[in-house]
C-alpha cells in the first residue's frame, strides 16, 4: 500500500462497522499474531529479525514482513509499551487469513462488516476518512474497545470505483457518495491502538450518533 514506511499511522485510509463481537477468547480478540497493545516489544522477538525499523517523536516502530507476504508493525512508547499494532494483508489470494474470525483479507466487505457490527464507528478530525491510493481509494472507519481503538481497512479498486462514479453521477469523485461502494470496498487491514495514542495522533473523534461500543465476550 502506498505510505510512508514503517509509520504506524500511514496505512492510506480505512474502513469498518461496529456493533457487539462475541469470541470465544477475549485476549486473542484483541490481539494480532498475538500480540496485544500494552504489551513489552520483549514479545515482539518472537517473529525473529525484523524487516525494517524507524523512529518517530520518541517512538521506535518496527516492521515484520512474514512468508505468507502479510506484514505486522509495532510501535513501542518510551516507556517501553506496545501503543499500536497493524496487520496488513499481503495480496495473495490464496492466504486471506485474518487475526479476526469471521474475516479474511481481500474478501470481507466493508457491506458485510457493517451488517456484523451494526455502525460506522467513528473517525478523527486530525486522520482522512477516505484517502487515495495509486488505484482506487482506502476507507477508514474506527471502535472503541475498552482503551484500545480497532481499526478497520478497506480499499475499493480503480475499476470498481470509476463504476461506482459513473453509476452516480452525485459522487463528486468519491466512492462515499456513491452510496453502494461498501459493496465492492474489500478489507486490507487492521490496526489496534492504545486510545490516548490515538488522541495524540489523529486527534479528536468526529461524533457519530449511530456508534455503538465493542464488547468481546
Amino acid at each position: 500500500m502506498n505510505r510512508k514506511t514503517f509509520f504506524p499511522f500511514g496505512l492510506i485510509g480505512i474502513a469498518g462497522a461496529l456493533m457487539v463481537l462475541s469470541q470465544p477468547d477475549c485476549a486473542k480478540a484483541q490481539s494480532l499474531s498475538g500480540i496485544r497493545v500494552g504489551d513489552t516489544p520483549s514479545k515482539l522477538s518472537q517473529f525473529g529479525p525484523v524487516s525494517g525499523e524507524d523512529k518517530y517523536k520518541g517512538l521506535d516502530l518496527f516492521k515484520w514482513v512474514f512468508h505468507n507476504g502479510n506484514s505486522l508493525m509495532a510501535t513501542v512508547d518510551a516507556e517501553g509499551e506496545i501503543v499500536y499494532l497493524e496487520s496488513d494483508w499481503g495480496g495473495r489470494n490464496d492466504d486471506a487469513g485474518c487475526d479476526l474470525p469471521g474475516l479474511k483479507f481481500g474478501v470481507t466487505t466493508l457491506a458485510e462488516l457493517s451488517k456484523r457490527f451494526g455502525s460506522n464507528g467513528f473517525g478523527f478530525k486530525g486522520r482522512p476518512h477516505i484517502r487515495k491510493t495509486d488505484d482506487g481509494e482506502m476507507l477508514l472507519n474506527s471502535y472503541e474497545v475498552g482503551n484500545v481503538v480497532v481499526t478497520f481497512y478497506s480499499r475499493i479498486n480503480g475499476k470498481d470505483l470509476a463504476r461506482l462514479q459513473a453509476e452516480n453521477t452525485s459522487g463528486a469523485g468519491s466512492a462515499s457518495g456513491a452510496g453502494n461502494g461498501a459493496e465492492d470496498a474489500k478489507l486490507e487491514g487492521i490496526s489496534l491502538a492504545n486510545a490516548a495514542y490515538a488522541k495524540s495522533e489523529w486527534g479528536v473523534r468526529i461524533p457519530n450518533p449511530a456508534y455503538k461500543k465493542v464488547e468481546w465476550k
